[in-house]
């Protein structure tokens, strides 16, 4: 393989990796159905109790609890963003399994694009070392 070849080949790969990056952390959109709605928040929500199960995944009374509070306030015409405020006000910000885009869940969310830069700048720059 030419060298103007493996160039092209490793440009397209990196640019494929961070589209990928950049869809994934696009917003998802909301859900129209209230059930679709309440599944996905209880994915999103973990359960207070149960150390790294969301609220799907839990069993607990807690959970259930936390499921009917869900149903509640989807009934009660709230957003999904302001249903994730009302129980990270209530259970601090670590109820919420998607850290925010703010503060240090930017610096979660920023850190797979870091990483891929310094790894590629370092590819880049010791190219010519190993032949």
């Amino acid at each position: 393989m030419s060298d103007r070849t493996r160039r092209i080949v490793g440009w397209g790969l990196a640019i494929g990796a961070i589209a990928v990056m950049v869809v994934g952390l696009l917003p998802k959109p909301a859900a129209a159905d209230p059930e679709q709605r309440a599944q996905s928040l209880e994915q999103r929500l973990a359960c207070p109790l149960c150390h790294g199960q969301s609220l799907a995944e839990s069993g607990s009374d807690a959970a259930a609890d936390l499921k009917v509070i869900i149903r509640e306030k989807i009934d009660a015409g709230l957003t999904d963003d302001q249903i994730l405020d009302y129980f990270a006000v209530r259970y601090g910000d670590h109820i919420v399994l998607e850290p925010p885009l703010l503060g240090w869940g930017l610096a979660l969310w920023a850190a797979p694009l870091v990483a891929f830069g310094v790894g590629g700048w370092i590819v880049w720059t010791r190219r010519g070392v190993v032949s």
